[in-house]
């Protein structure tokens, strides 16, 4: 069975703190979360300015880019 490990953009079920800045993530707000290391990302993150990236990257130019 293969897992999807891509990062991706999801609301928060419960209170978090983003791995990089350790700013509160509250339930019901929008984070990254990259599920091989099990982590969440605010929106403020340079993590998830990467993933905004990454995903841009993605939808031009194809999935297996």
């Amino acid at each position: 069975m293969k897992r999807n490990i891509d990062p991706r953009l999801i609301i928060a079920k419960f209170d978090s703190t983003c791995a990089e800045t350790g700013q509160k993530i509250r339930k019901g707000e929008r984070c990254v979360y990259y599920p091989a290391s099990r982590s969440v990302f605010s929106m403020d993150s340079n993590q998830a300015e990467d993933y905004r990236l990454w995903k841009m990257d993605v939808d031009w130019l194809g999935q297996n880019y």
